[in-house]
């Protein structure tokens, strides 16, 4: 009988070495990795990496996730997340939680790419510091980063002319025919105004994780810029698009409706303040 039991027993603990050996290895197939420069860091924590395949990916960013600088030798060491700045190339290992949106377990730099950042971000690269291809196609992402916020800061010399809101079905980015037909009618009236600056704001409703609705945002940003230029507005004449996230909820998200109306884009026509005052 002693033996039929443990019999079972070195059975029973076969069959969960083997299935936590099965397990082990569904993890490791889920674990991934993607590389590419840093174009934004949200106030959300997310990070928006520019991927050497050349798309746009949100990597979320949160307390497990573990900050390191390679080493051929000795151990990574250990870094503060204080240093995901927009202009530094990482490679960041992870599970993909949408196809857009890639939850970060560790984050890797290594001490060259520290030092490209942050020579970019104090100003000192100039023709006397040699950079790689790499390091020239980070300065040019970041300056033109640099470029858009400076436009964003100065929007307070600017006076609402008027506005125009998009709004969206749920998780989706697409523009509507009767809101494209609104842009169009908006851009053409732009071209008339002297001194104008467009501004699109895209809003999430607060419902769904927060990464996603960042990522959705996003989107209808893009979606919006890209119609009003197809409609002849250059980019130029155009702030920044920017993302919002779940901010500026303007009703209820316990209805469908008040979501519906927290699901939207903004788009303003600034007018510099100097101009109006001619």
């Amino acid at each position: 009988m002693q033996v039929v039991v443990r019999q079972r027993i070195l059975v029973a603990w076969v069959v969960a070495a083997a299935s936590l050996g099965m397990s082990s290895r569904t993890v490791a197939d889920d674990q991934q990795h993607v590389s590419g420069v840093i174009t934004d860091h949200t106030t959300q924590g997310e990070l928006v990496l520019q991927t050497d395949e050349s798309s746009t990916l949100t990597v979320v960013v949160n307390d497990s996730t573990s900050v390191q600088r390679s080493r051929k030798i000795l151990r990574s060491e250990k870094l503060s997340a204080d240093i995901l700045k927009p202009g530094l190339r990482v490679r960041v290992d992870g599970t993909y939680e949408t196809p857009g949106i890639f939850v970060a377990r560790r984050i890797t730099v290594t001490k060259e790419d520290l030092r490209t950042a942050r020579a970019i971000e104090g100003g000192l690269v100039t023709t006397g510091n040699r950079l790689d291809q790499q390091g020239a196609q980070i300065a040019a992402t970041t300056g033109a980063l640099h470029a858009t916020n400076a436009r964003i800061s100065s929007l307070d010399d600017y006076a609402v002319i008027q506005s125009v809101t998009v709004y969206f079905a749920n998780g989706k980015a697409d523009i509507a025919p009767k809101y494209r037909t609104q842009l169009e009618e908006f851009a053409a009236q732009v071209k008339g105004v002297r001194g104008a600056v467009v501004q699109v704001q895209a809003y999430a409703s607060a419902v769904g994780s927060q990464a996603l609705n960042q990522q959705l945002t996003r989107r209808r940003a893009d979606a919006v810029t890209a119609v009003l230029q197809q409609s002849g507005i250059t980019p130029t004449d155009m702030a920044v698009p920017a993302a919002m996230g779940t901010t500026g909820q303007v009703a209820s998200n316990q209805t469908a409706e008040g979501q519906a109306q927290n699901r939207r884009a903004v788009v303003t026509l600034l007018q510099n303040k100097g101009v109006v005052g001619k």
